[in-house]
């Protein structure tokens, strides 16, 4: 008999941090998200009159965490990998057919794997500029360069820095459906943080990254494997450690983002 998918009042967040590189011999990135690891994060209620259209009324969020390389040539496999691991397959009007579990992570969910979320969202983090943090807006297909852990810098600025031929009709700029405006100035005003929108998110492996987890979205909308508000990609820049927030502080930011996205978008 087949296992029975439950449907629950959580939605699910991928999390991504970095692993150290260039003069950054820890990264916040991933020092900030890597305590939310499998843990379940209380979400407030929205009163009526702040509901946006796509409000789906989630009571909490299922945190899971994974540390990135800082290599160009290993994201454009791990980016789409995430995106399967964590992923249900829908049909055009929205009907559950299918839940994907990997089975690398097939003990670590355990109990989990026959839940059905209401929606998963992706939100990729990294260390950006000192003095804020940024809420990134979109990300290019191409133009990036700087040599990464592997020592390894792309050759060819106008093209991806990995080629695939399945990817070649993915557009040269993709921007996330989060108005990181708007969300940027509920962090700032509501939450206290110095938080502003970026329209730049550097040209390297984090806005690659960002890029690539965009890519597979619209890669799966457009196959009709599920609709347009299944998933939602986000990039996020915070400051290194003591400019000016502690690492705790970054941690409680991580959450306050968290639930800025999930509760509105």
């Amino acid at each position: 008999m087949a296992p029975i998918t439950k449907v629950n009042d959580k939605v699910k967040v991928v999390l991504t941090g970095f692993q150290p590189f260039a003069h950054h011999l820890t990264n916040p990135s991933w020092l900030s998200v890597q305590p939310l690891h499998n843990t379940l994060l209380d979400l407030p209620e929205v009163p009526v009159a702040k509901q946006g259209p796509k409000h789906h009324r989630a009571t909490q969020a299922y945190l899971v965490c994974q540390e990135l390389p800082v290599e160009y040539q290993k994201v454009p496999n791990l980016v789409p990998e995430l995106h399967v691991t964590h992923s249900r397959t829908i049909t055009k009007d929205g009907q559950v057919i299918e839940v994907e579990v990997d089975e690398s992570k097939q003990e670590e969910e355990k109990g989990k794997e026959n839940e059905e979320y209401l929606k998963t969202y992706y939100i990729h983090v990294g260390v950006g500029r000192d003095g804020h943090t940024a809420i990134e807006t979109q990300a290019h297909r191409a133009g990036y360069g700087g040599l990464d852990n592997a020592k390894w810098t792309p050759p060819n600025k106008d093209e991806p820095p990995v080629v695939k031929e399945e990817w070649s009709a993915d557009p040269d700029l993709l921007t996330t459906t989060v108005d990181t405006a708007a969300l940027a100035e509920y962090l700032k005003t509501e939450k206290g943080w110095i938080c502003q929108q970026s329209l730049d998110a550097g040209h390297y492996l984090c806005e690659y990254t960002f890029y690539l987890s965009m890519a597979e979205r619209q890669r799966r909308i457009a196959a009709g494997e599920e609709g347009e508000g299944e998933r939602t990609c986000l990039f996020v820049h915070l400051p290194s450690v003591g400019n000016p927030y502690t690492l705790e502080e970054l941690q409680r930011f991580v959450k306050d983002m968290i639930i800025g996205v999930v509760t509105q978008y």
